[in-house]
């Protein structure tokens, strides 16, 4: 328990000074971990557009606002999250307090504040190193939509999706509604520095349209990162926001074996990766389905998550873990100081651990050895090898590997194992049901160095205010 302490304490505070990250050159969008957040269901930060709110009704608005995240980007900066995902600022009708019922699409909805609140809301998140990113949908539009009426050649049919049935179609096609959309993503990026934009598409949007918003929107800046929120396109193209159904299979129970999962996994394949969102059965839920302790199974899935290829994007909640006890989408209030601790804190570690070794997010993907529900895989770039174990076995696994150079060992970073050479020349990794570590080779000094210099970094950030404190006291009874 007093390791596992100091673990968290060392983690939590490498967040917070924000020790030197490995990466050099421009950060890379693979590098982010991205915090998705439905806007009306977050948080309440001003009274000023309380109105028509009833939080008895589910399909009505609950009062949260831009206020509301503004006041707790720092819980979102302390998960280690470098990017938010906004659910849509734009206006929208009646019924639309989730912001996919778009009836102006450059005008912010008055229920979560006003143009100059998402400014605030950009820089502030700026001001503390975190991205902004917003949904953008172009795949349909509002029934009150002024061009229903006014500009019916804007429109090409109708579709009926998550968000509603026969909802007019933008027809995309047509030049002048691709440019109104090119002038529109402009516009916010003008008017308010966002860093990118979620793409909602669907199976009629045109190819050439995708390309040339991505073109478009980058020639205003280079850096403005979109990704398609639609999983049949080819993935080769566009950036895509995947919901990982066989991660979620594999990880709601134990003794579910990772070889299939691990064997889908697509070394170049740019995407961001989730395990539920604001369209999908919350993970808690699925887990708690199969009578398993939703923390325990997180802290696979997570672990899974951040350390193969692709971006993570955590729904708004998981951090406590929320379940709306419902196999729907889960659009509840989050209860922001209702976090689990255990849950929180494998959070930080994995967000440190990313942010420290770029292989994670850079390197070479490859499986080593599977033993039952127990598997293996290693991420390598140029400067390093970090090795990921994962047991979803209902009982202790070992996985033996050879090919660790002379001298060296396997040090871990999440639950102090150190994995030392035998006597036949083979490292046995043993891990208990259920746990995953992840281990970067290293000299082998008898040691665990690394675990020890964050003890002591933790124990000079509590030690020498003491001190100060104690001489400054002893400065003023002698005066």
């Amino acid at each position: 328990m007093i390791k596992h302490f100091f673990v968290i304490l060392s983690f939590s505070l490498l967040m917070l000074i924000g020790l030197p990250s490995l990466v050099s050159g421009n950060e890379q969008w693979q590098d982010e971990n991205i915090y998705y957040i439905l806007i009306d269901r977050f948080s309440n930060g001003s009274s000023t557009n309380d109105f028509e709110i009833d939080i008895e009704n589910p399909n009505a608005y609950h009062g949260g606002d831009l206020q509301g995240i503004i006041n707790h980007l720092g819980h979102i900066k302390e998960l280690g999250f470098t990017t938010i995902n906004l659910s849509p600022v734009m206006s929208n009708e009646i019924d639309g307090y989730h912001g996919f019922l778009i009836d102006d699409f450059r005008s912010v909805e008055e229920h979560f504040g006003t143009i100059e609140d998402v400014k605030e809301l950009v820089d502030s998140a700026h001001d503390m190193e975190l991205k902004v990113t917003f949904d953008f949908v172009v795949s349909h539009l509002s029934k009150t939509h002024n061009w229903v009426n006014e500009n019916n050649d804007w429109i090409d049919g109708e579709v009926s999706n998550r968000w509603g049935d026969n909802l007019p179609s933008p027809a995309l096609q047509n030049t002048e509604v691709e440019q109104y959309f090119l002038d529109t993503a402009a516009f916010w990026i003008e008017e308010t520095n966002v860093d990118g934009f979620r793409l909602y598409v669907d199976e009629q949007t045109p190819d050439p349209f995708i390309a040339r918003f991505i073109d478009h929107v980058k020639m205003r800046n280079a850096n403005t990162f979109v990704f398609i929120d639609e999983r049949n396109f080819n993935p080769m193209k566009f950036p895509v926001g995947y919901y990982d159904q066989e991660a979620v299979n594999v990880f709601r129970q134990a003794g579910q074996p990772l070889t299939g999962l691990l064997k889908g996994v697509e070394q170049n394949q740019p995407k961001i990766t989730y395990v539920d969102s604001i369209e999908t059965t919350r993970f808690t839920r699925e887990a708690i389905k199969q009578g398993q302790n939703p923390i325990t199974r997180w802290k696979l899935a997570l672990t899974y998550l951040y350390t193969t290829p692709g971006t993570p994007m955590i729904y708004q909640g998981t951090e406590i873990p929320m379940d709306n006890g419902e196999d729907t989408p889960d659009h509840q209030m989050i209860q922001i100081k209702g976090g689990d601790e255990e849950l929180t804190a494998h959070i930080q570690q994995l967000a440190a651990i990313r942010k420290q070794f770029p292989a994670i997010t850079n390197g070479d993907f490859a499986v080593e050895q599977s033993n039952g529900a127990m598997s293996l895989y290693k991420r390598t770039n140029r400067s390093k090898t970090v090795y990921v174990a994962i047991n979803n076995d209902t009982q202790t696994k070992t996985i033996t590997i050879e090919n660790i150079p002379d001298g060296m060992q396997l040090t871990g970073l999440i639950q102090d194992n150190i994995v030392r050479e035998q006597e036949n020349g083979e490292f046995r990794i043993v891990l208990d049901r259920e746990t995953a570590d992840i281990f970067i080779v290293e000299e082998d000094t008898g040691l665990n160095w690394l675990f020890l210099s964050f003890i002591a970094i933790v124990m000079a950030a509590f030690i020498i205010p003491i001190i100060y404190l104690s001489r400054k006291n002893k400065k003023k009874s002698s005066e």
